[in-house]
């Protein structure tokens, strides 16, 4: 082997490690990307959720309106205006972190307590029904995943009901 071909083959050899050193740079950059964007995802979730519960907060007849005895069938148009807005603005936010979540972008430890909060929206009659009518305007799989929420507390609804009806209890 020559001179020039020992210098070659040297600068092959730096040349492959200077290619791995930078494939694991850049895994590196990767994994801190991806630990961002899940920070700024939970972050999202909470100026979204801080906002739409102001809504309620400092709106207590929003409140009323939703959980009012007879709802929704009793609201005015006005009314029905502007609880849908308030809860179309909710599951927007719980669509956009449903999606966040298939995508392993949203950690499952806030999942719970998102879910959570879906599920007690949920345990009102009106807003089940207020879903029924409004679900087309949503991804398919979150309406999919909210059907059966809502579902599970129709079931919870009728089990409590069956079980405060019977004499037994």
């Amino acid at each position: 082997m020559t001179a020039l071909e020992t210098v070659a083959t040297i600068a092959d050899i730096l040349a492959s490690a200077a290619v791995v050193i930078s494939l694991i740079f850049i895994g590196f950059q990767l994994k801190q990307n991806a630990e961002l964007t899940r920070m700024a995802a939970a972050q999202t979730s909470a100026q979204l959720l801080s906002t739409n519960l102001g809504r309620i907060i400092e709106n207590g007849d929003l409140a009323e309106l939703i959980t009012k005895e007879g709802a929704p069938d009793c609201w005015n148009r006005a009314e029905q205006l502007r609880v849908t807005n308030f809860l179309s603005a909710s599951f927007r936010h719980f669509e956009v972190l449903h999606t966040h979540r298939r995508f392993g972008v949203f950690e499952e430890e806030l999942w719970i307590g998102t879910e959570a909060r879906l599920r007690d929206s949920l345990s009102t009659p009106a807003i089940r029904e207020w879903w029924r009518e409004s679900k087309p305007f949503y991804a398919r799989s979150f309406a999919t995943y909210v059907d059966k929420v809502a579902a599970e507390m129709e079931a919870l609804e009728r089990d409590e009901g069956l079980w405060s009806s019977n004499p037994a209890n």
